[in-house]
């Protein structure tokens, strides 16, 4: 990374997450959790506005879709989202989500399966899951988490990284040429004064990138799991971030606002702001669903 992270926009979310580019239109789009709102931010104009509110229950993570549109995904539903208006409509959902658990991260692996994870809704006990949604198909990856975050993909697609945030501990998952799970293993702990390991991405050289939520950087990884000098930034929970821009260049960052009983973060202290800093190493625009989710039906292939 090239600078020192900067302010994109004051927003004061209580739980950012889920920044996606939109190369198409080259806008941003990302949400506030807690706050039950759809951001898209211009950096033409350097201007963030709220294109969806109002909703029923707490939102999770959105995943670029073949038809243009987007699939937001809130705790307990599927929906689709117009990415200019803000309009949204409900879809089937096809993982039957078990009871006292909610949605959390989700991104379209490099085949155009969705990967999306689930937490006890209480925080409390391991009842998370992971699972793939490919070709008609739901695959339960791995379950076990109290909270799960991520994943992120190798550029090749032949590994997928996850977050056990509460365990403090990043999975890797090896997969097939048809982004299938085969194994997986510990790639990396996180020690307990650096924070939760939270949304993460990768760059075009397969770096992995880890927002650490109450730990106010975030991380890097080689492939070959050796640490990296972390990024600072100036807000204590940093949620996830993703590349896009000119040449992608660009890593825009999501925070939340400090919790009862956090301490406050670095100074100038941009904690729930739209952060970002600039790369020396070009990123990757996160994969679409395949064309079978276009209709809100997962089409056999």
């Amino acid at each position: 990374m090239t600078g020192a992270v900067g302010r994109l926009a004051r927003v004061g979310a209580r739980v950012g997450e889920a920044p996606l580019w939109l190369p198409d239109r080259r806008v941003w789009l990302w949400l506030d959790l807690q706050g039950r709102t759809v951001h898209r931010h211009d950096p033409a104009t350097a201007t963030d506005r709220i294109i969806a509110s109002g909703f029923a229950e707490d939102l999770a993570c959105l995943v670029r879709r073949a038809d243009g549109a987007a699939l937001l995904v809130s705790v307990r539903g599927f929906h689709r989202l117009d990415p200019d208006s803000g309009q949204t409509a409900p879809l089937p959902c096809p993982i039957d989500l078990p009871r006292g658990t909610i949605f959390n991260d989700g991104k379209a692996d490099r085949c155009g399966g969705l990967w999306v994870g689930s937490s006890d809704a209480a925080e409390a006990a391991p009842l998370g899951r992971i699972w793939r949604v490919h070709a008609g198909q739901v695959t339960e990856v791995a379950a076990g988490f109290t909270v799960s975050n991520g994943p992120a993909f190798a550029p090749d697609g032949t590994v997928a990284y996850f977050a056990d945030t509460f365990a403090r501990r990043i999975l890797r998952f090896r997969l097939d040429a048809a982004g299938k799970p085969l194994s997986h293993d510990l790639f990396a702990t996180i020690p307990d004064s650096d924070g939760y390991p939270d949304g993460m991405t990768t760059d075009s050289a397969g770096t992995l990138y880890v927002g650490h939520w109450d730990g106010a950087q975030i991380s890097r990884w080689s492939p070959d799991g050796t640490a990296l000098p972390p990024i600072p930034v100036p807000a204590r929970n940093v949620t996830s971030l993703a590349f896009g821009g000119d040449g992608m260049r660009t890593a825009v960052i999501t925070t939340a606002s400090l919790f009862p009983g956090q301490a406050p973060g670095p100074d100038p202290g941009w904690d729930g702001d739209l952060l970002a800093i600039r790369s020396g190493v070009s990123g990757l625009a996160e994969p679409m669903l395949a064309a079978g989710f276009a209709d809100g039906v997962i089409a056999e292939s």
